[in-house]
């Protein structure tokens, strides 16, 4: 059950890095995708709600100094439950990741889009809806390159705010991978939202379902998280009680 448990945890960030040779954007997508990396420049803390079949916790996390590493501020690591301590893998074991606050953010759509150009699948007054078929990041496993070959992603602009305020992730069929797994159904969806303070989008909600069938048994995996009370901060761990237009020089240089 490793793959199944790789695709859980990497679909969350399943846009990883700034591609290299990226196509010219259109403006409302570019102006929308540069939101997203400015957020990514600042550390944050955050209260996240997981919940699946085995588990349903409140966790609060703040970034312990620039090492890239989340600390757990509450509830105490040592009264959680084994499923309660590997809802906290994906964000505690971050130690070297060069980009820990990536998966609070939608900064990867970029390296995502890659030299493609989206397709423009709905516009209303309010929204763009873009569609395409989301690339390999740079660092990704070998042998979770090739789910991408099976996804689509669509991405929803708002136009008032000009950032994105919704990633839909899924696979339109059925599809094998490698010999070990029949992934019959995969949906995930991530929501943003404009934090107040500083006006930065930072996501609110994230869902996923995956059913199939590995190692002779089907399976159904599903997961809920919802973030809330973001509070920007210093690498000394020290929380910043302004937004650019108070403190406009500590956030021209972070964004």
């Amino acid at each position: 059950m490793t793959l199944l448990r790789h695709l859980v945890v990497c679909s969350t960030a399943c846009f990883i890095s700034v591609a290299a040779h990226a196509t010219e954007l259109p403006p409302l997508l570019e102006s929308a995708v540069a939101k997203g990396e400015a957020a990514d420049a600042v550390r944050w803390s955050f209260t996240q709600r997981v919940t699946n079949r085995n588990v349903d916790l409140t966790l609060r996390f703040e970034p312990q100094g620039a090492s890239g590493i989340w600390q757990l501020l509450s509830p105490s690591e040592s009264d959680l439950d084994e499923n309660g301590t590997e809802a906290l893998q994906h964000f505690t074991n971050v130690e070297g990741d060069p980009d820990p606050d990536g998966d609070l953010t939608y900064e990867q759509a970029r390296s995502a889009l890659g030299d493609q150009v989206p397709e423009v699948i709905e516009e209303t007054d309010t929204h763009v809806v873009y569609a395409f078929a989301p690339q390999p990041w740079d660092d990704i496993e070998e042998d979770e390159a090739p789910i991408l070959e099976h996804m689509r992603a669509e991405v929803t602009v708002e136009k008032d705010g000009e950032y994105i305020s919704r990633i839909r992730l899924y696979a339109p069929e059925r599809f094998h991978h490698m010999v070990v797994a029949r992934i019959d159904r995969f949906e995930q969806e991530m929501n943003f939202a404009p934090e107040p303070m500083t006006g930065l989008p930072l996501m609110t909600s994230f869902s996923q379902e995956i059913e199939g069938r590995a190692l002779f048994r089907s399976f159904n995996q599903g997961r809920q998280e919802v973030f809330s009370d973001f509070v920007p901060m210093t690498d000394d761990g020290i929380a910043i009680s302004c937004g650019p237009s108070t403190c406009p020089g500590y956030f021209s240089e972070s964004q």
